[in-house]
Order: C-alpha cells, then sequence, then structure tokens
C-alpha cells in the first residue's frame, strides 16, 4: 500500500535514513521498491529507539534543500514531529508524513504538508 500511494504520487527522495533494526530494513526494502535504490540506504544504529531529542538533532543538521526520508518504528518518531509541528501527531504503522522546514536560525519549525495512512489515505493541510 505505501508503496504504491509513493508511486501514485511520484514521491521521491534525495537520502534515505532508516534505524538499523530488522524491521525497519524490511520496511525499507518493500515500500521503497522502485522508488529508493536500497543500496543507498542509511541505516543508523542511532535511529534505533532514538529519543524526540536526538531526533530533532538529526534533523536538524540536514540540509533545508534535500528531501529526506527517516524511517523507524519508535515512539520518538511522533514526539518529534508533534514538537517540530506544534501539533499533536500520533504516528502508527505506516503512517507516513511530509513536513516543510520553516527558516528560523534559533530551532527547527516545520509545517505538515500532508499525511497518508493505509485506513485514512491521503490527506492534505
Amino acid at each position: 500500500m505505501l508503496n504504491a500511494f509513493l508511486k501514485s504520487k511520484k514521491i521521491s527522495f534525495d537520502k534515505v535514513y532508516s534505524s538499523s533494526s530488522v524491521r525497519t530494513e524490511i520496511t525499507c526494502s518493500v515500500g521503497l521498491e522502485g522508488i529508493h535504490d536500497f543500496e543507498k540506504v542509511t541505516f543508523l544504529d542511532d535511529l534505533y529507539h532514538a529519543s524526540a531529542e536526538h531526533l530533532e538533532d538529526f534533523l536538524q543538521r540536514k540540509s533545508s534543500e534535500e528531501s529526506v526520508l527517516v524511517v523507524g518504528h519508535n515512539p520518538g518518531l511522533s514526539d518529534v514531529v508533534s514538537h517540530l509541528t506544534h501539533r499533536d501527531i500520533y504516528l502508527r504503522t505506516c503512517d507516513l508524513i511530509s513536513l516543510k522546514s520553516k527558516e528560523n536560525d534559533f530551532k527547527l519549525l516545520c509545517d505538515l504538508l500532508w499525511s497518508w495512512s493505509p485506513k485514512k489515505g491521503f490527506i492534505e493541510n
């Protein structure tokens, strides 16, 4: 379902970062098939069970020019998205959201552009 959605919207990513857990490796291989070269996914141990603070620091180091996908299966993702958007967001299995960073010299802030889930489909914000 996720793979079909990404293909139907022609969504691609400049960089993909994933937790090094087996579950997220499987998610990447299935979800990104035909969209992003699996060999170019960067698997990081420090994304496994990462806190919201760690994820925010990680995202802040990424270029605002790049389209970045972060894949994980931990509550830190919901926490960091809620913090960055100032909205209460809970990510369930296979949920996908698109954020756009805002210009700010002191901290990372983001707008929620859209979300997709197997149950609700595509929701533009």
